[in-house]
């Protein structure tokens, strides 16, 4: 099967570093009749990836490979794809710019990601951890395109996208502000 690395590398900017977390530290890899998808989320915020939404003609994919893996894998501003295949019931191989690199995925059960995403957005506004807003923006460079957008849903998740040449996005979680948030500065700074 063959991975947009470009795509790759920007869905590895959302997985999780939390050891007790397992299962969420690499990117998933899902296809099958419906299409293909790169997925990784922390819990806190998802970036999905549609790799193709052509009929995937070989037999189901469903692994996660492993963030270190993720990382070794150089761009190439000549050749932005990568084959992945499987080397044996435990092993798979990636091969991409004259490197192969031969791992075992995660042995985990990736979440079922799909279930979090907002159907519709209800435009209030929300409070969001501003490393992951800088992350998105990240994303967005990875990508070499686009422009990040959020769209708001109050306490819910906002729905995050890139731009139209961009067959993806991303989810990010609100904070929970457990205090009374300031309505205007205070008096000293507006003398």
């Amino acid at each position: 099967m063959e991975l947009n690395i470009r795509l790759l590398k920007a869905a590895a900017l959302a997985v999780s570093k939390e050891e007790t977390r397992y299962y969420l530290k690499g990117v998933a890899v899902q296809a099958d009749a419906k299409g293909a998808y790169l997925i990784a989320t922390d819990g806190h915020r998802l970036l999905a990836f549609c790799q193709s939404r052509e009929c995937y003609g070989g037999e189901p994919i469903n692994i996660i490979i492993p963030a270190d893996i993720v990382a070794g894998v150089k761009l190439n501003k000549h050749v932005e794809i990568a084959e992945l295949t499987q080397e044996s019931a435990t092993h798979w191989r990636l091969d991409y710019v004259g490197t192969s690199v031969i791992f075992a995925p995660i042995d985990g059960t990736f979440p079922d990601w799909r279930r979090i995403i907002p159907k519709e957005t209800d435009g209030k506004p929300a409070q969001f951890n501003p490393a992951y807003v800088g992350d998105f923006a990240k994303v967005t460079k990875a990508l070499g395109q686009g422009q990040t957008a959020f769209a708001y849903n109050g306490d819910g998740p906002a729905l995050v996208t890139f731009g139209d040449d961009i067959d993806g996005f991303g989810v990010l979680m609100p904070m929970r502000i457990k205090r009374e948030i300031p309505t205007r500065a205070p008096a000293w700074a507006t003398v």
